[in-house]
Order: C-alpha cells, then sequence, then structure tokens
C-alpha cells in the first residue's frame, strides 16, 4: 500500500498542474485586479456588515472572499485617503495635506509618487481609471498631472464632484475632454465606461488593472425613485442616500455579469472599501465620530478583498488593516517587486489573505490631520497632538454658524434632517447649497475657514508631537467613550514614542506648496484666518482699482440681514452693460481674494460703485 501511495505522487503532481493550466492559474498568467471606492460610505451601510441597505452583489463577493471588521481609510476625508490607496503611503508624504480645491490649492498627488497603476503598467498590466479623481486636475490655471501622469493608460473622471447631483451629471472628462451632461445616474455611467474599455479599448492579451471610484453616496445625491421607494418618501434623504448605496451595488454587478461572460471573474481581484466614514453618523454604527473626524466613525469602513483563484473565501478577519496596505499587498499576491528606496506605510497582507503564513506589520496604523496624530497598536488607539497651533478662527466659525441658525429660523430643522443641533456645522459642509441665499453665503464664508491654508506647512513641519490627550482600548470600548490615558503610563510612553517617530518622519518626507516669498505675501493679509495665493496671473489695473472699491463706504440702505433683496432691487434698475460689468468685476474678485472676510459686503460696494457711473470697459483705463 505505501508503495502504491509513492507511485501514485507524479500522477497527482501533474493532475494539479494540468487542473491549474485549465482554470487559467498559472505563474506566467497574472490576475486581473478591479478597485472599488465609494465616496462617503459608512461602516453600517451595506447589507454584509449589517447596514440597511439591500447589497446583494457586495454581499456575494464578502462570502467568497475576506471581509474585514477592523478596515480603514487613509484619511477621515476624500483628496487625502485617496492619495493613500494610490501610494501606499501617508498622504502627507504625497503631497496632500487636505481636500483639494484647485481654486485655492497648488497642491495635488505629486508627480514623482509611485501608483498601483505605474507599478502595474510596468509590470504588463493595462491600467484604466474611471470615476471620481479628486487628486489634482489641470483646472484653474493648475498645471497639475492628470491620471495619465499616475500611470493609467486610459481615464474617464472627475475632477470632484458630478454637478448638480448623482443624476445626468455635466463634469465627466474623458482623456481630458469635457463631456457635458450625461443621462443616467454617475454609478451607471462609471460601469457604462468600464464595461466600453473592457469590449473594444484593451488587449485581451493583457492582464489589466480597473480603478473605479464612484461619487455615491456622497451629497448631493440621487437615486433612481423605484430605488429609493424601497426604502422610505421620495423626499426623503435618508431613503436617497440608501438608494445611491443600492444603485452602485447593481451597477458592480454588471460588471461582475461582464467579467463572468469574459470568462476574467475566477483570475481577478476585487477590493472594496470606502474613501471615509459616512457624513450620516447613524450610518456609522457604534463607531464614534463621523466623515473628517479621527475616531472610529471617520475612517473605520468597509474592506472586502475577492479572488477565486488566490484567496479563500468564506472568511471574516479582524486583523487591524487598510488601504494603505493595498499597494504592498497587491504586489505581493501577484508576485511582483514593490517599489524601490520608497517608504511604504502599509504592510502587505498577502500571507493572511492566502493563509501562506504568519502576518506582521512592520509599522502600526496612524492617521493625521493638521497637527494631530492617532496612533492604532493592537487593541489601543492614542490620540495626540502637534505643537503647531491651528490656524482656523474657531470664534468666528463659532458664530457664523450662531449667525446661519438664525438666518435659517424655521428651515434650520430641514437641514439638520433628523440630527443634533450641535452637528449643524456638519450637516452644512454636507449641503452643496441652501436655498436661502443669505444663509448660504454665510455658510460658504464658514467652510473657507476650514480649508487647508498652504502657509501653514512650514510651521506643520516644524512641529513636534506633544501631548496626548486620550487613549482607548478597541476591545472593551469600541464607541471611544472611556478615555484610560492616566491608567496606563508605561503603554503611554510606549506609543507615544512609536508616534513621535513616524510623526517625524512623516513631516521631513512632506513636500512644502508656497514658495518663501509666497508664504511671506500671505501672511500680509489678516492674521486669523487662512489666506491662499490668487490664482493665475492678476491684472494689475483691475486690481487696483477693486482695492480702491474696499476702501468705499457701505451705502446708508444696505443691511447684511437683508442682502438679496437690497442686491435684487438695484440690480433691477441697471443697464444689460451695467450687469456685465458688476459680473467682470465681482469675478475678479473672487479670484484674487477667495477668502474675503465679508463677501457680501463687497458685493455691495462694487455694485455701488457701477451704479455711480464707473466707465464701461473691457480694460480699466
Amino acid at each position: 500500500m505505501g508503495s502504491d501511495l509513492v507511485n501514485m505522487k507524479p500522477i497527482l503532481t501533474f493532475f494539479c498542474f494540468l487542473l491549474l493550466v485549465c482554470t487559467g492559474f498559472t505563474k506566467d498568467k497574472r490576475p486581473n485586479i478591479i478597485a472599488l471606492l465609494v465616496d462617503d460610505l459608512g461602516y453600517r451601510d451595506i447589507g454584509c456588515y449589517g447596514g440597511p441597505v439591500k447589497t446583494p452583489v457586495l454581499d456575494k463577493l464578502a462570502a467568497g472572499g475576506v471581509r474585514f471588521t477592523d478596515f480603514h481609510s487613509g484619511a477621515p476625508s476624500c483628496s487625502p485617503s485617496r492619495a493613500t490607496f494610490l501610494t501606499g503611503r501617508h498622504h502627507y508624504r504625497a503631497g496632500v495635506y487636505s481636500v483639494i480645491t484647485e481654486r485655492l490649492h497648488k497642491m495635488h498627488l505629486l508627480k514623482s509618487e509611485t501608483t498601483i497603476a505605474e507599478v502595474l503598467k510596468k509590470n504588463g498590466y493595462a491600467t484604466a481609471h474611471f470615476g471620481k479623481w479628486h487628486l489634482g486636475i489641470p483646472v484653474h490655471n493648475r498645471k497639475n498631472p492628470t491620471p495619465a501622469e499616475h500611470g493609467f493608460d486610459y481615464w474617464f473622471g472627475l475632477v470632484n464632484g458630478p454637478g448638480p447631483s448623482h443624476k445626468n451629471p455635466t463634469q465627466f472628462l474623458r482623456n481630458g475632454k469635457r463631456m457635458g451632461e450625461m443621462k443616467g445616474y454617475s454609478c451607471q455611467i462609471v460601469v457604462n465606461e468600464a464595461l466600453t474599455w473592457l469590449n473594444e479599448k484593451r488587449d485581451a492579451k493583457e492582464p489589466f488593472f480597473l480603478n473605479l471610484w464612484f461619487n455615491e453616496p456622497h451629497a448631493p445625491i440621487a437615486a433612481p425613485d423605484e430605488i429609493v421607494s424601497q426604502y422610505g418618501a421620495l423626499n426623503d434623504q435618508a431613503a436617497i442616500y440608501s438608494g445611491t448605496i443600492d444603485n452602485t451595488d447593481r451597477a458592480i454587478g454588471r460588471l461582475i455579469a461582464r467579467l463572468e461572460k469574459l470568462g476574467e471573474l475566477e483570475n481577478t481581484i476585487i477590493v472594496y472599501a470606502s474613501d471615509n466614514g459616512s457624513y450620516r453618523p447613524e450610518r456609522n454604527g457604534e463607531l464614534r465620530g463621523q466623515k473628517g473626524s479621527q475616531f472610529e466613525g471617520g475612517h473605520r469602513v468597509p474592506g472586502i478583498f475577492y479572488w477565486k483563484g488566490g484567496i479563500p473565501g468564506g472568511r471574516v478577519e479582524d486583523e487591524p488593516s487598510g488601504v494603505v496596505d493595498l499597494l504592498p499587498t497587491l504586489c505581493g499576491l501577484i508576485g511582483i517587486e514593490k517599489p524601490a528606496k520608497v517608504h511604504l506605510d502599509g504592510s502587505d497582507l498577502t500571507p493572511l489573505l492566502t493563509q501562506s503564513g504568519k502576518f506582521k506589520r512592520h509599522q502600526p496604523l496612524f492617521w493625521m490631520t493638521g497637527a494631530n496624530m492617532v496612533l492604532r497598536m493592537g487593541d489601543h488607539t492614542l490620540f495626540a497632538s502637534g505643537t503647531a497651533k491651528s490656524p482656523i478662527d474657531f470664534k468666528a466659525a463659532n458664530r457664523l454658524t450662531e449667525q446661519i441658525k438664525q438666518v435659517l429660523g424655521d428651515d434650520l430643522e430641514k437641514v439638520l434632517d433628523g440630527r443634533d443641533v450641535k452637528d449643524l456645522r456638519n450637516c452644512l459642509f454636507n449641503i452643496e447649497r441652501l436655498a436661502n441665499p443669505e444663509a448660504d453665503r454665510l455658510k460658504r464664508q464658514l467652510r473657507d475657514l476650514f480649508y487647508f491654508n498652504e502657509a501653514w506647512i512650514p510651521e506643520l513641519k516644524k512641529s513636534e508631537l506633544g501631548r496626548v490627550q486620550q487613549l482607548y482600548d478597541l476591545s472593551k470600548d469600541l464607541k471611544q467613550q472611556n478615555n484610560i490615558v492616566k491608567n496606563h503610563p508605561e503603554l503611554v510612553a510606549r506609543m507615544k514614542k512609536k508616534a513621535q517617530a513616524i510623526y517625524a518622519s512623516v513631516m521631513a518626507d512632506s513636500p512644502e506648496w508656497l514658495t518663501p516669498e509666497e508664504q511671506a505675501e500671505v501672511k500680509k493679509g489678516r492674521a486669523n484666518e487662512p489666506q491662499r495665493p490668487a490664482t493665475g496671473a492678476p491684472d494689475t489695473d483691475t486690481a487696483k482699482l477693486l482695492a480702491r472699491i474696499d476702501k468705499n463706504p457701505i451705502p446708508k440702505g444696505y443691511h447684511g440681514s437683508r442682502h438679496q433683496p437690497y442686491v435684487d432691487k438695484v440690480m433691477a434698475g441697471l443697464k444689460p452693460e451695467q450687469r456685465a460689468r458688476v459680473g467682470q468685476l465681482w469675478k475678479e474678485k473672487r479670484r484674487l481674494n477667495p477668502d474675503m472676510p465679508n463677501p457680501g459686503a463687497s458685493f455691495v460696494r462694487i455694485l455701488t460703485h457701477v451704479v455711480a457711473g464707473a466707465k464701461i470697459n473691457n480694460v480699466v483705463k
């Protein structure tokens, strides 16, 4: 019997090899890769995470793959999280300090960074990006790299939002060319483009990397009525929110079906995650915080890995991990080298996913916002603050918030959408436009206070990690309600030492975006509010005129609380060329001074100047 078994071994080996060849999983045929990233989706949104939304496609991927319970985005906000997703590095290192607004910021994903797309392209992959980008695009006179310069052969994307909502978007670009209004819903349009690329644009002999970054469920939201009605009334924001997630699951289902038809599904790695937590607190489950927060609710998100040909499925994994691990993990799974001479903050999850060895993280997970840092070691999270002082004028922010409350009046409850009034600021930040013009003006002014100031970077880089503020044991306190920082001095000291080393490394690696001259110019402005350089080259004559107009007094009949009626009345009495002149000067004023302290008053001064008989010329003489 023993000799028969020995004789059978070569035969069994041959049949195993034959099976691998027939199913397509030889060493020579690398797997395809699809990365699915959704926008502002919470930890408790989708079905397989106990959420209220029907997501059968994602649930099936999770059941056939590995579903992580302790998975994290690269940051609690959009652009930074995406930079980490593509590079495996903290977003400061990659040049992205905060959410990018090209009107205000020079920063973008550094061209010198090595992305997943570049690594895969170098190893024979066809690469394509579909959907939101938000890592810097050449708009507003910026010379930013496009996705093509970050390794994508083909791209169909968005600077940021689809505008005006997910329905009939107007802002898509195909390889840099504006597409205008496109009928349908953003998630379905993104998948349509991916399917067209799969069918018509690629070389079928090459493995491919598809990067699909959906806009849903980021506000402003929209979904088909027949889907929304399954979750509530058609005007119920929570129901529409759920509808956008359901619609995205259906779109992903169409992609999966096409992969099956092409015979590619079994040899395709699929990864699913969200760029940060939800802006709806109840959709983050029991977690504390929401989008923008360094607490778990801001960055703990769904994380699913599926690969029928290489990852044993049907597992739930509790190991803390995140999108920072994606680049090294994909390299490990397909057997290629990681980028040389690049410090990766993420670790290779391959031993854990394939059950081929013991996983060990080379560096703790961490998140940084401004000068504040959160470090994760084991079950514990440590919150520490740097010595750099925040440039945000919180007194002004509180004052504006109170003004908005008063202006909204009875409409305040509608804006809050069932949430506590203490959460008003976050609610406002996730609303594209308020119906009340004065409240909307104040909201924009409030939001501008919180935009990152690139002139702050030198101070950030000089900052040191100082005071430890909080410590939580997530194994006992997932809601992060019991601060135990005073109870564990030795653990705190050990974690702080590790945090200080990482903090110093990140700050040393991170770039500056403004020259010393630009920083000096910026600092001449308001002392307590963030300042940013004007975009583009100013028309110096017009700039001088606007500076003179700013010195004029406000008309006696004008009151800020009745701004819009006053403006409408005066504008109605102007000739068309005068109205055009007001618009011209106002556009230039906003370009030169995007953070003017009182936009309403500035507009009225321009209006008064034109009424008083300014010459109507294209160029001021």
